[in-house]
């Protein structure tokens, strides 16, 4: 836990509710403080967005979903969420406040677990990633930091800020925002991910809570991730011989290189577990979860040095002599020998609570014994001094060099990259250590530098709705943006047409834009209503109902099937495209069309027949003789029926006689 004096925010009260009194800790999108919720006079925890984040609206719409996705999760294992809002520049989300350290804590202090300790641990995950999944939704960010285990004893899974639905191959162009040593390797190669990702994760977490190790090591994360895609994660025991078979194929189960050879989902590998855990023994796991309690509120006592005052040590007393263990240390009887069981300690590496207590018998030695000079020079210029790794993010790698080495500290050679949807390409987007922790003057700092947007292709998303639409785009880290309607005969109302960009250009499935552009959709209307042989009322309350105004054009339409003043059809329907707001033009019958009859006596049966077809009749011919080519040529008309002169409905039939 860290607690700057300089933070702005200590002693904030936000949302006229929330105090804020301790930084805990920061990380890329947001800074956890502890508070206390005067309304209910109890500690929380509160992470508000990093000032630069909150002012885009994709960063904060992320972290508003990471509220609504784990307030959907209320699990003993899953950190709970309480609140969620906004005020003025600041956005935050209040989770319950747990006092206690977290996975990655205790693996940096004592390395490798015992099989059984890490059963135990992984159990209570299993646990919580069960409601997870059975929630649909996907952790996609699983790693020892977001593991909490509280001074209580509770084990809860915490950081859903990447979380996502879990439909099956869900994509996502943020691989990189996960931590790269965790990634499976669809999310790497492919940019998928769905349950079984987060069961590989848990397979990289359990190699390392056996081994004290990760499974790959690099310079680079490119390297890291070149690892997890194309090899096959090494067996524990080849890292620690003490790791039983058992445990080799665990993790081998869980880190399959292809999804479907692994854990389908958390529940399965819970139940495997819970079998091999009877194979251990339940004896062997309640010593193991005894050692694992004292480990845990060890290493609390020893970070609570940070904040002890000073004592003097009986030099007869041992460092951890004064340590009780805790209620759940267990005694155990063998061979009628009892003696209480306590797993061998390993030695933890240095850390600021061990540096402060060191710190401390310096600062007693020199003021008893004379050698305040040699003890004050030690604290605050010699190699007992630290200093703060200052915030470089939004600066050049040039600036941020600079401020560092001003700081005393020295930067890697070695540059991390990662792509950011926010920072542009070249800009330092942190530093591993992270800014405001507190290191020995001349520690390696490395820089991470934005590669800025990484290109995703565009979905296929014709026929999805808007909410379907908004899931695939979300996955795929694109925006969506503005929607807009069209008329379509072909795709159900309110479904996708196609997407656009800003400039209305239709964007093809498959095609290339940057993560974090914005997408526009064009959206169905539906079908525009069929009015011919309605009124011209019924027609124009019709098309109002749908967004449509219908306004009478013309002299109407020559129908022989619609009725006089009811509507043929909506002129040019098919040559032109219509959203609603749109004026159309609805063209009226005006009944059959009536052409004359023209004077065709004694012309040839031929010639009349052609010019009673050009004005749209149909001719029926009749003679006394049998038709033949010679008939048809010489043969002269001697009635028509119609007569001469009448005018008929243009498509009438009319009857020409002749005889030869």
């Amino acid at each position: 836990m860290e607690t700057p004096t300089t933070d702005p925010l200590i002693g904030v009260l936000v949302d006229k509710r929330y105090l804020i009194e301790t930084r805990v800790a920061r990380g890329g999108m947001a800074t956890v403080y502890q508070a206390m919720d005067s309304r209910l006079e109890r500690p929380v925890a509160i992470k508000i967005m990093h000032p630069h984040l909150a002012e885009d609206a994709e960063f904060t719409k992320r972290f508003i979903q990471e509220a609504r996705q784990a307030a959907r999760l209320a699990h003993p294992n899953i950190v709970n969420v309480f609140d969620q809002g906004q005020e003025g520049a600041i956005t935050f989300i209040v989770m319950e406040y747990l006092p206690g350290i977290t996975l990655r804590d205790l693996l940096n202090d004592f390395g490798a677990l015992t099989p059984a300790q890490t059963l135990d641990i992984v159990s209570a995950i299993l646990h919580g990633l069960d409601a997870a999944h059975s929630a649909g939704i996907v952790h996609r960010d699983l790693k020892p930091e977001n593991v909490l285990l509280a001074d209580d004893g509770r084990i809860k899974i915490a950081d859903f800020g990447l979380a996502r639905a879990s439909t099956h191959n869900t994509a996502t162009s943020q691989a990189l925002l996960g931590t790269i040593a965790y990634l499976s390797p669809e999310l790497i190669s492919r940019g998928e991910a769905d349950v079984r990702s987060d069961m590989y994760a848990l397979g990289i977490v359990m190699f390392e809570m056996l081994t004290g190790a990760q499974p790959y090591q690099g310079d680079q994360a490119i390297t890291v991730a070149y690892q997890h895609a194309y090899d096959l994660v090494p067996a524990p025991s080849s890292k620690n011989p003490a790791v039983p078979e058992a445990f080799d194929q665990l993790v081998e189960w869980c880190t399959q290189r292809s999804p479907d050879d692994r854990p389908p989902h958390a529940r399965a590998l819970l139940e495997h577990i819970t079998e091999l855990a009877r194979t251990i023994g339940p004896e062997t796991l309640t010593r193991a979860t005894a050692a694992l309690n004292h480990t845990v509120a060890m290493t609390q006592k020893i970070s609570d040095l940070d904040w002890q005052p000073t004592e003097v040590l009986d030099p007869k007393v041992g460092v951890f002599d004064g340590l009780a263990p805790t209620e759940s240390s267990q005694v155990i009887t063998q061979d009628d020998e009892e003696f209480e069981y306590q797993e061998p300690i390993r030695e933890a590496k240095p850390n600021r609570g061990r540096r402060w207590a060191i710190a401390s018998i310096l600062i007693v030695l020199s003021l008893v014994g004379g050698g305040g000079g040699v003890g004050w020079w030690w604290l605050t210029q010699g190699p007992g001094s630290l200093t703060s790794v200052p915030d470089v993010v939004g600066t050049t790698v040039a600036e941020a060099t600079a401020q560092l080495v001003a700081a005393e500290l020295v930067v890697s050679d070695t540059l991390l990259e990662e792509f950011d949807l926010v920072l542009p390409a070249g800009t330092v987007k942190g530093t591993s250590p992270i800014a405001g922790e507190s290191l020995d003057k001349q520690s390696l700092v490395t820089l991470i530098v934005s590669l800025g947007p990484n290109p995703v292709s565009v979905p296929s998303a014709v026929g999805q709705t808007l909410e379907e639409l908004g899931v695939t785009l979300e996955e795929q880290n694109l925006i969506l943006g503005t929607t807009s309607l069209e008329f379509n005969d072909f795709v159900a109302k309110d479904g996708v047409l196609r997407l656009v960009d800003e400039a209305g250009q239709t964007l093809a499935p498959g095609s290339q834009v940057l993560a974090g552009s914005t997408v526009n959709a064009v959206t169905s209307a539906g079908a525009v209503p069929n009015v011919e042989g309605l009124t011209v009322n019924e027609a124009r309350n019709l098309l109002q109902s749908v967004g449509l105004t219908g306004v009478v054009g013309g002299d109407g339409a020559y129908s022989s099937t619609i009725p006089e003043g009811s509507v043929v059809e909506i002129f040019g329907l098919s040559a032109r495209v219509l959203i609603p707001g749109d004026t159309v033009t609805i063209l009226v019958s005006r009944g059959p069309e009536l052409v004359m009859i023209p004077d065709l006596i004694d012309d040839t049966i031929a010639d009349a027949k052609k010019a009673l077809e050009d004005l749209g009749f149909v001719v029926d011919v009749r003679s006394e003789y049998p038709e033949s080519e010679w008939d048809r040529t010489f043969a002269r008309v001697t009635s028509l029926s119609p007569s001469v002169g009448q005018e008929v409905p243009k498509g009438s039939t009319i009857i020409l006689r002749s005889f030869v």
